[in-house]
């Protein structure tokens, strides 16, 4: 009886065992360094093609984001840890003998490559790749190209921020809403081009005498080999957006009788359609509306309620986003060859037989988006033109 009672202790121990465990592999939050961004920089192209990086991570410190009370000092609220290797598994081996902590990437906020990364073929596909496969990597990961050099965007703050890569964050979330800056762009957003060879665009930074950051213009990708061909200016970003971004807020600036008008665009509205459907010459209709109101207005106009003068603003408005979109156009025809106004995606959807005929010479070959006639036009509704006065045409009546 003894040894029946003996099995059936055992047997209840084995059984509550793995509950016993508890947090056998936790790690104290003191001893994790929170990455909240990264960047990585090209240092070396090797004559058998690999390369050398750069990876920088910036992790919190927890003793210098507290209030002033909290705070330690003037201890930093963050630490760059970089290092150098061939790859960024290797690099993140080397990194680990650097700090005492463990680093966390649940909460990583963006990752920051330099254009010298982009610009090699194959490359930004290859570190995407790493980072799609990585478990920790959030789905939201914000991926911005920086003119020059990447880390170096990690190092700048104003005065009433404490993490840089917080402040780049929120720098993002806030520009992109002016014509000029790109909507942000995630890694999940990266990981639907990889599985196409569709061109693509992808937001810029720019660092200005190593005090400022300026969150505008885009980096063109080529979708056969995922690298970068060139930059957007600001104007060709804006003929960009209008042409493929919906309600989407920002001002554009017009001139009505020698006299400068700010519009604000409170909508955008657009439509791409194949009116021609000749293979060696394909017509495209672009046809872009807007809805907004004038912001802001220098001088004096006259007859500024007149229906006549909104007319002009509106005439104004619509001729400078097709200039805008014209430019943009221009741009991706003649200099860059690649179609990043998402015609492809219009053919694919709804002209299935004839994009299958095309696709292969689409961007390479013959190139017949290259050859393509797209036509653009544009129509503006300006609701109000904002005036504080009655002008004296109309306080006369």
């Amino acid at each position: 009886m003894r040894k029946y009672h003996y099995f059936e202790f055992l047997l209840f121990i084995l059984i509550i065992l793995p509950f016993l465990s508890g947090c056998w592999d936790c790690v104290e939050i003191e001893d994790r360094g929170f990455v909240v961004g990264s960047a990585i920089d090209l240092v070396d192209k090797k004559s058998d093609g690999t390369y050398e990086l750069m990876l920088t991570n910036q992790a919190v410190v927890p003793s210098g984001v507290g209030t002033p009370m909290e705070s330690k000092g003037n201890q930093e609220a963050y630490m760059n840890i970089s290092a150098t290797g061939g790859s960024l598994f290797e690099i993140t081996r080397e990194m680990s003998s650097l700090t005492s902590q463990s680093l966390f990437f649940a909460h990583i906020k963006l990752l920051l490559l330099s254009e010298d990364v982009v610009k090699e073929p194959r490359l930004f596909e290859n570190i995407m790749d790493v980072h799609l496969r990585d478990h920790e990597m959030r789905r939201n990961l914000r991926i911005v190209v920086v003119e020059g050099e990447a880390r170096k965007a990690l190092n700048i703050k104003p005065e009433n921020e404490k993490i840089p890569a917080l402040y780049i964050h929120s720098l993002m979330d806030n520009n992109y809403k002016n014509f000029g800056a790109l909507k942000t762009m995630h890694i999940e957003d990266i990981h639907e081009k990889l599985l196409s060879e569709i061109s693509y665009v992808v937001p810029e930074l720019h660092i200005y005498n190593n005090k400022f950051l300026q969150y505008k213009g885009a980096v063109v990708f080529r979708g056969i080999s995922n690298e970068m061909i060139d930059s957007l200016s600001e104007d060709e970003t804006k003929g960009l957006e209008f042409m493929t971004e919906k309600d989407e807020g920002g001002a554009i600036e017009v001139e009505v009788d020698g006299q400068k008008l700010t519009v604000e665009i409170s909508k955008i509205n657009q439509t791409i359609q194949i009116k021609d459907e000749n293979r060696e010459n394909l017509s495209v209709e672009v046809a872009i509306n807007i809805e907004g109101d004038v912001g802001e207005r220098f001088g004096q106009a006259e007859n500024v309620m007149d229906t006549s003068y909104l007319k002009k603003v509106e005439e104004a408005t619509a001729n400078r986003v097709k200039e805008l979109a014209e430019k943009t156009i221009e741009k991706a025809q003649k200099d860059l060859k690649v179609d990043i106004l998402g015609i492809s995606d219009i053919l694919y959807q709804r002209h299935y037989d004839l994009w299958n005929e095309i696709k292969d010479n689409w961007v390479r070959g013959g190139n017949s988006f290259t050859q393509s006639n797209i036509h653009v036009s544009t129509n503006a509704v300006i609701e109000s033109v904002g005036s504080i006065r009655k002008d004296k045409a109309t306080e006369s009546e």
